[in-house]
């Protein structure tokens, strides 16, 4: 269509000024749909970026609920004001985790018995006497995955 239209324009005598317009239009389209597909990935790139910024906000705020938590159980609970604190951190704990899992966003726990630096991250080593090497003792802290891979390893005591 546009190839007839420059056509029209154009009287049938000059051929050589057609053919000329319609490789430069062609070239413009050429590039225009690069800049589109350049400008869809870089928007696909920063989405992506922004997300897993929010993720990283997701797991502080998580970790920092986590650490009130564990407080408030060292403490025993008398006044009312007391209670309703403790009540708060828990309600807070279900909304952040709902608000985790609606980012695809997850905890992860070692399964596995054995280090693995590509899973793991080694926050102590202790001696186990009758133990394997490199076997995981405990977790420290827990790692995250956002939509399957890992951002945040989990923190892991290994026996040396």
């Amino acid at each position: 269509m546009v190839l007839r239209k420059i056509k029209e324009a154009f009287s049938s005598g000059n051929d050589d000024k057609y053919e000329v317009l319609y490789h430069k239009y062609s070239q413009v389209k050429a590039q225009n749909r690069e800049l589109q597909k350049k400008h869809t990935q870089d928007m696909h790139s920063h989405k992506l970026g922004v997300q897993q910024d929010v993720a990283n906000h997701l797991i502080k705020v998580y970790e920092a609920i986590e650490q009130s938590k564990a407080a408030s159980f060292k403490v025993h609970a008398t006044s009312k004001e007391l209670q309703q604190l403790m009540i708060d951190i828990n309600q807070s704990e279900k909304a952040i985790k709902l608000a985790m899992k609606d980012f695809a966003l997850e905890e992860v726990e070692p399964k596995e018995r054995y280090y693995d630096p590509e899973i793991h991250e080694v926050a102590t080593y202790e001696d186990a006497k009758g133990m394997a090497k490199g076997l995981i003792i405990k977790t420290v802290k827990k790692g995250f995955r956002f939509r399957g891979d890992i951002i945040k390893k989990p923190r892991v005591i290994v026996t040396k």
